[in-house]
Order: C-alpha cells, then structure tokens, then sequence
C-alpha cells in the first residue's frame, strides 16, 4: 500500500493512504476513512470549538458536549455542558451533566443523570443496582416519577411523604391494576391499611360510600349481585339484584327480613303441621370438620328434615369449593322453624281451649247430676 506523507505545522503527520483513507497520528489508517490517533490529555478531536462544540475522548471512549478532558472536564465554551462515555472494564454507559461554567475552566459540580449498566439494567439519577430500572426520587414535588395524562398525573414518591398516586388521565378514566386472569394484588404487611374514597383508613380495609353505595359482590356467569352498605339510619342493608333482602340495626345488632305484604303475592294459611312437627328428630351431634375439641351442638339432620318440611331445606348443586366431596350439600333455614313453633302453638292453644270447654261442660253436667241425686 502507497502512503503520501504531508508534514503540516508543528510537524502534525497526516497519512493519506492508497485506498484514500485519512489518518491523523497513525500510519496505516486502514479501520477507517478517517483515523485519529493521539490527544491532548484524554481528548482527541473537537468540533466547533470556536463556540459550544462537540468532542471525542479516548481511554474512556466519551463524547464531550460543550466539554473536553484534560486533566478534568473542561468546558469548550462558557455555558453547561454534559458527556456520555463507556468504561470499557464493566460496559457501563453514562451521561454526566456539568453545572454552568466558563471557557476552559474545570468542571466543579457533576450529575449523573443516566445509567446503562453492562447487564442492561438503566438507572435514572442513580446506579441500577439489580433493577432493570432504577429510578432515584427527586424533588419532594413530583418525586421519583410522573406520568402525565389528559387532565391529570401519576406520581411515585410524591412529596416528602413520597406517597404514590395512580390515576387516569382524565375524567371518567379507570386505572387497572393487574387484569391477567388468575393474578394477585399484594398489599404490603404490618400495619398496611387499605382505604377507598378515604386517605386515612382507620381499618385494615376501609370504604366511604358515596351516595349509599357500598361494596358490591357480582357473579361473572350471571351477574347476579349482592350489595352490602350502610344506609342513612346506620343500619347495615343487605340487596340482591337491587332489592333490599333485609338489613342489621345498628341498635341492638338484630338482623330483620324484609317481609312486607305488597311484596308477596299466592299468600295461603299454613295447614295443620302439628303432627309433623313430631315427627322431627332433635339431636345432639359433632362437625367433623375444624373441631379439633370435639364441640357438641344440638339441631336437625338437613335430609331428616327435607322428607317433612322441604321448604326449610336447600340443596347446593356441584360445589367448587368448601366440601369439594359433596355435590350436594344440603342447608336448613333455622328462621323457619320459629314460624312451626307459633303455628304448632296456636294448635295445641285451640287443642287447650276444646279441652277447657269440655271440662266446663263435663263440670256443669256432673253439677245437675249431684242435684238430681238429693
């Protein structure tokens, strides 16, 4: 390969190469059109530098804006300047930010705004740790982040109590926290509380309502709901399907069924159940189930009693949970039997009234007879 070599002022060596590849301080710049070796300090070109100009550093492979490295960073021109280089040991890339300075003077104040360390994790005013991203908390303004929206922003570590705040954008916007099917909302341990419409929970789990809206449970086959709130009697109301079920005083804690006449409609008298309510079968017994201490209880057998009051008798079908093993299990409405007590009572009353009015009239009789008999 031919070589031209041009002496230029203070005995720079310039090598133009055969092939028309350039270099500067190398004698066979074949790597590249224009090849530059050799630098004043660490710094190896400048571009510009008649004004806030550019440079390229060696040893650290760096590009100086508004800066250059002789012995320290050094501003080109009066103004701010920053740099982005790579530690060629760890693969690091940084962008550093230097405060406001004059022409050729060092640099005294330094911040590192960006950071890509080797393994790919990004830090943000701050060094990733083992984040794939780490981002430093900033002013006790916006905090360590804001993303912005329509009407309003999202803020981490907001504040000096570096509260968190998650919001749409704007108005009538939702904020979806975690939608994967099957997946799981953690909230923190401790003493964590979880508070809705409110921004000092008192509980573990606490909700204002707005407008006599409480929490509502829906069935996603159905949309079947229930809802449970606080009305403005403090009673606890109960609904289903948007009517009222019933609700617990807030007095004395007692539950009431709502059972007004205009909401029912076939309405018929009990017939005569006296002699069924003796056929049930009272008895002591033991759950199988989370009694360890083999706690006895007194009530019903559910099948016993479906064969004479069905009606005070429910089957679950296929159950998903709970008692996997029974497909279906039966419950009894315990409330209904105080309706059988009262009816078998005004039975056995009007039993007593007939007998009453019986020893009346035997009495009268045996009286007439003991007068005949004198």
């Amino acid at each position: 390969m031919k070589k031209v070599s041009i002496i230029i002022l203070l005995s720079v060596q310039l090598y133009i190469a055969h092939s028309q590849n350039v270099g500067i301080g190398i004698s066979n710049p074949s790597r590249a059109k224009l090849e530059l070796n050799g630098s004043v300090g660490k710094t190896n070109a400048i571009f510009g530098g008649e004004t806030s100009g550019i440079s390229l550093q060696s040893n650290w492979p760096t590009i100086g804006f508004n800066q250059y490295y002789d012995g320290g960073s050094k501003y080109i021109a009066s103004g701010f300047a920053a740099a982005q280089y790579l530690d060629p040991s760890t693969g690091v890339v940084a962008f550093d930010i230097f405060g406001a300075g004059t022409a050729n003077a060092y640099a005294t104040s330094t911040n590192r705004v960006f950071t890509i360390a080797g393994n790919g994790n990004i830090g943000i005013k701050v060094n990733p740790s083992n984040a794939s991203l780490y981002v430093a908390k900033g002013g006790n303004f916006d905090g360590a982040a804001v993303f912005g929206g329509t009407s309003y922003n999202s803020h981490f570590n907001h504040s000096a109590h570096e509260d968190t705040y998650l919001r749409a954008g704007k108005n009538f916007g939702n904020v979806f926290i975690n939608d994967i099917q099957q997946g799981n909302i953690l909230m923190g341990a401790g003493a964590s509380r979880v508070g809705i419409n409110t921004s000092n929970p008192g509980s573990t789990f606490e909700i204002k309502q707005i407008n006599n809206s409480g929490l509502t449970l829906v069935n996603p086959l159905n949309f079947s709901s229930w809802e449970i709130f606080s009305g403005t009697t403090t009673n606890l109301h109960l609904f289903f399907g948007g009517g009222q079920k019933g609700y617990f005083r807030s007095d004395n804690g007692n539950y009431y069924t709502v059972s007004d006449k205009r909401l029912k409609t076939n309405i018929h008298s009990m017939p005569t159940l006296l002699g069924k309510i003796m056929q049930l079968k009272p008895v002591e017994y033991e759950m199988n189930q989370n009694n360890p201490g083999h706690q006895k209880s007194i009530g019903f057998i559910a099948q016993d009693v479906k064969k004479i009051f069905p009606e005070l008798v429910t089957v679950v079908p296929d159950m998903a949970r709970g008692y996997k093993d029974i497909p279906d299990l039966h419950s009894i409405d315990y409330s209904g039997f105080g309706i059988l007590a009262i009816k078998a009572i005004q039975e056995q009353q009007q039993q007593i009234d007939k007998l009453l009015q019986e020893i009346e009239l035997l009495k009268k009789q045996n009286k007439m007879l003991g007068k005949l008999n004198h």
